[in-house]
């Protein structure tokens, strides 16, 4: 029963990324004005909030504490995958609902051109820096001290930079390219090494967090 809840969780987890995926595409579909690309980039927190207040299980969000053995190489298997398929899932869900319109045509351009431009060195760093803007969100949620508006402000804050400057989550992806209906052979490996850089993005912030903790204690 434990297997099927951890399962749910992360499935929703990845819908829930997805969602804000939609609500960014939205938004920036409205208008092309800078400021309403500053407005559609911070709207994508949408989806680590729910992530945050309903304690769902996403691969991007617990990768960081994989040292603490919080969890086991099995729960991360669980997030990965079901995060997967719930982004894949409300991707094709919104495929068929908008692939005549104008928001279909945004992502498919932005999709194809960042896949086409697959560059290693490029992903690595754009993965391993977005991975950081993850972890140091989802640590300033867990600040119990602070205010609930205080810590969703520190979420909004973090997601929407690291969208703003064009980083690459590996979940968001998942939910762009099934969107855009273009999943190939570039396309997973694409998911592949933007996973790897997430998670070493996350664990090395993590890693410097114990670092300092240890440093104050002696």
């Amino acid at each position: 029963m434990k297997s099927i809840k951890k399962i749910v969780l992360s499935i929703l987890a990845g819908a829930a990324i997805a969602l804000g995926g939609i609500i960014f595409l939205l938004i920036k579909s409205l208008n092309t004005s800078n400021w309403m690309s500053i407005l559609a980039s911070y709207s994508f927190s949408i989806g680590l909030i729910l992530v945050l207040i309903f304690g769902l299980w996403l691969f991007t969000g617990k990768i960081g504490y994989v040292f603490e053995k919080k969890f086991t190489f099995f729960d991360f298997i669980i997030m990965f995958f079901g995060n997967f398929v719930g982004a894949i899932v409300i991707g094709y869900l919104a495929y068929f609902i908008f692939k005549n319109t104008g928001l279909y045509e945004i992502n498919f351009v932005t999709t194809v051109t960042k896949l086409n431009d697959f560059n290693f060195g490029d992903l690595l760093l754009s993965g391993i820096l977005c991975g950081m803007f993850v972890y140091a969100a989802v640590e300033s949620f867990k600040i119990k001290k602070l205010n609930i508006a205080v810590r969703i402000f520190l979420v909004v804050a973090f997601i929407g930079t690291f969208v703003a400057l064009k980083l690459n989550h590996c979940i968001a992806n998942m939910f762009y390219i099934s969107f855009s209906n273009t999943w190939s052979w570039k396309a997973l490996l694409f998911i592949l090494v933007n996973t790897l850089a997430n998670s070493i993005g996350a664990i090395a912030l993590n890693f410097s967090k114990q670092i300092i903790l240890t440093l104050f204690d002696r």
